[in-house]
């Protein structure tokens, strides 16, 4: 009884030590975006029909989505690639630099430098890390909610509509 005890103890020392280092690893690279930064390159690079309110609040979502990233993570294949991959590294690592070296404020002009000097020429599928602006564009225009804005019609593809109305085209956004 006294051995399996002994490595019980161990062993759970192993994880809390090797666990704690790994999530603190993960959260360096959130905490060194600020949110302010992130809200005013949202308020250059997204469209301002949104309104300022909304505009806040993907800003704030992209920096939860940024928070809550999981390297490694087995991604959806799709169907007819059997083949399974995962998510990258953490886009997010070069944030900080890339949201100071735009300067303050942020303007048009400064993020399509950056752009144009990123060698970025249309929005990636997913964030990955070549420019932040460029994946707080994917951030949203990926989402559900940016493909029904993008298309002026609640598509609302994450959401179940089920066979009863499939047929019918969906409802404009007004």
């Amino acid at each position: 009884m006294q051995r399996r005890s002994f490595f019980n103890r161990v062993f759970s020392a192993a994880v809390a030590f090797f666990g704690a280092r790994r999530v603190a690893a993960q959260t360096v690279a959130a905490q060194t975006v600020e949110p302010g930064s992130l809200d005013e390159l949202a308020a250059v690079v997204l469209p301002a029909s949104l309104g300022r309110t909304h505009i806040d609040k993907i800003a704030a979502d992209f920096v939860l989505w940024i928070r809550d990233y999981k390297p490694g993570v087995p991604m959806a294949s799709g169907y007819g690639y059997p083949r399974t991959q995962v998510v990258g590294p953490n886009p997010s690592a070069n944030y900080a630099a890339q949201l100071r070296a735009l300067g303050s404020p942020i303007t048009r002009e400064s993020v399509a430098k950056a752009l144009d000097d990123a060698k970025i020429d249309r929005i990636p599928q997913r964030p990955n890390g070549k420019h932040v602006a460029a994946d707080l564009l994917s951030f949203f225009y990926g989402s559900s909610e940016g493909e029904d804005f993008l298309y002026g019609v609640a598509i609302r593809r994450d959401d179940c509509r089920g066979l009863a109305d499939s047929a019918q085209r969906p409802a404009r956004l007004t």
